[in-house]
């Protein structure tokens, strides 16, 4: 009876367990790629994490020097004579993009949705980890007591949002082109019928 009542559950929910599988192969199949990507660096920093040290730079009109961290994989920033903070991949914004990728991913939509929403919520993710990282080097080079705190929680609790914001609009148009399929598989008559 117990294995009766398992398939039950199962069937019951196949699209969540379905979605949940997709969600963990993609995370994991794009973390993992990455982080091999990251390491055959060695040392070095990444060039996506020197895309975003560029990015930065130019919005600092710039006046920012950047230069390999010696003995680790990450990027000296210097503003205003001194190093304001270092550039690590993990602040890079990769792993949240990842993230959103694959929630996006695992949560079906219609195909050319994806095609356009998925670089319209990476280049959003960027801009917002690129505000955090320019304000994140104005506070380490003003020496504010709230760096720790704004760099460790709320700054990430903002990009986490908007990370959340983006899956909903994303859930509710997958949800939307659903229903609208679901209705016509409902109008379309069937062979025999009458209508």
């Amino acid at each position: 009876m117990p294995d009766n009542s398992l398939k039950t559950l199962i069937q019951e929910n196949k699209g969540v367990l379905f979605f949940l599988l997709r969600f963990l192969g993609a995370f994991s199949a794009l973390s993992l790629m990455y982080a091999i990507w990251v390491e055959s660096f060695g040392d070095q920093a990444d060039s996506f994490s020197w895309f975003v040290g560029k990015n930065l730079n130019f919005l600092f009109a710039g006046k920012l020097k950047l230069d390999q961290l010696e003995g680790h994989a990450a990027i000296a920033v210097d503003y205003n004579g001194s190093t304001a903070v270092s550039l690590f991949e993990g602040c890079n914004g990769m792993a949240v993009m990842i993230l959103f990728f694959a929630f996006v991913f695992a949560f079906k939509g219609r195909w050319g949705d994806l095609v356009w929403f998925v670089p319209f919520g990476l280049i959003v993710i960027h801009l917002f980890n690129l505000a955090r990282l320019a304000l994140l080097i104005q506070m380490a080079a003003n020496n504010s007591p709230l760096f720790h705190f704004m760099h460790k929680y709320l700054f990430s609790l903002i990009i986490y949002a908007a990370v959340f914001g983006l899956w909903i609009i994303w859930v509710k148009r997958a949800s939307r082109f659903v229903k609208q399929l679901k209705t016509k598989k409902q109008t379309i008559p069937t062979e025999g019928s009458d209508e």
